[in-house]
């Protein structure tokens, strides 16, 4: 029985730090940003194909047909994904302009973290609703 819907054998410390290598980070808790752009420095995507054979056994076999034939950028990034899901981290994306151009940036963070950046507090507001004629 599979230990999940997706993964045939639970990803361990070993093949994630072998992904965040390929990332150009160096651990879990790496806080920089990255783009594609950084992803083809890394030249990630060959990185990724030659390591595909060792990642191959912890999907199911229908799963890896799928997220390892034919690795593209974006399979990439799905892949990095879901690879950090069981450590409980997350690949936040957002959408930037860099020099002009839209870029999307990604960064690792814990799951329970849901925001890039700390947000405004919000103001309470009065509001005088008159009903009178």
């Amino acid at each position: 029985m599979p230990k999940s819907q997706l993964f045939k054998i639970i990803p361990d410390s070993y093949i994630i730090n072998l992904i965040l290598e390929a990332f150009g980070l160096t651990g879990l808790d790496d806080t920089r940003y990255f783009t594609r752009e950084n992803m083809k420095e890394c030249d990630t995507l060959s990185i990724l194909i030659q390591l595909s054979d060792e990642l191959r056994p912890y999907y199911l076999p229908c799963k890896s047909k799928i997220y390892i034939d034919n690795l593209t950028e974006k399979k990439c990034i799905t892949l990095f994904r879901q690879f950090l899901k069981p450590f409980h981290y997350k690949c936040m994306g957002i959408e930037k302009s860099i020099q002009g151009i839209k870029q999307m940036t990604y960064r690792v963070m814990p799951q329970d973290k849901e925001q890039v950046s700390p947000t405004a507090t919000p103001r309470a507001r009065e509001y005088v609703i008159d009903f009178s004629v």
